[in-house]
C-alpha cells in the first residue's frame, strides 16, 4: 500500500512538471501573438497603448492625424458649508478619556528586616587544582 502511494505521488509530481513546462513554453511563444493580433483589429490603437506605451504613443500619433479628438473638462460641484462643520461641540471634545492611575506607595514591613527568614550563609568554592590529564600530551595530541 505504501509503495502504491509513493508511485502515485511520483507520477503526479512528474505530471505537474510536464504541465508546467508546457504552460511556460506556451506563454513564451504567445508573448507577441496578442500584439500582432491587436494590430489588425479595430481596437488596435487602444490595445497598443495598453501593451507598450512608448511604441503605441508614437504609432497612434502618426495614425491619428485624420481623426478628430475632443477633450471635455470636468468640474466638481461647489462645496457647501453645513452646520455640523462649524459646531465647536463636534471638534472640541476629545474622543479619549484619560485617567491618571498610580500605584500605592510601598511600605517597609518588619518581616522584611528579619534576617532569620533569609538564608545568609556564604558559599565558597574550592580552589582549582591542576590535574595530570590536563597537561598530558597523550590526551590533547599536542
Amino acid at each position: 500500500m505504501k509503495t502504491k502511494n509513493n508511485v502515485q505521488k511520483a507520477v503526479l509530481r512528474f505530471a505537474a512538471v510536464v504541465i508546467s513546462f508546457v504552460l511556460i513554453s506556451y506563454t513564451v511563444s504567445a508573448q507577441d501573438f496578442w500584439k500582432r493580433f491587436l494590430e489588425n483589429s479595430s481596437f488596435g490603437h487602444i490595445a497598443m497603448a495598453m501593451v507598450d506605451s512608448g511604441e503605441a504613443m508614437e504609432a497612434s500619433a502618426e495614425n491619428a492625424a485624420g481623426v478628430d479628438l475632443f477633450y471635455e473638462t470636468e468640474i466638481d460641484s461647489r462645496l457647501e458649508m453645513e452646520s455640523w462643520m462649524t459646531s465647536e461641540s463636534n471638534f472640541a471634545v476629545s474622543a479619549f478619556h484619560v485617567e491618571e492611575v498610580s500605584d500605592q506607595s510601598m511600605d517597609l514591613e518588619s518581616w522584611m528586616l528579619d534576617q532569620n527568614l533569609f538564608q545568609t550563609s556564604v558559599e565558597t568554592e574550592s580552589a582549582l587544582q591542576l590535574e595530570e590529564w590536563m597537561v598530558s600530551t597523550d590526551v590533547w595530541n599536542i
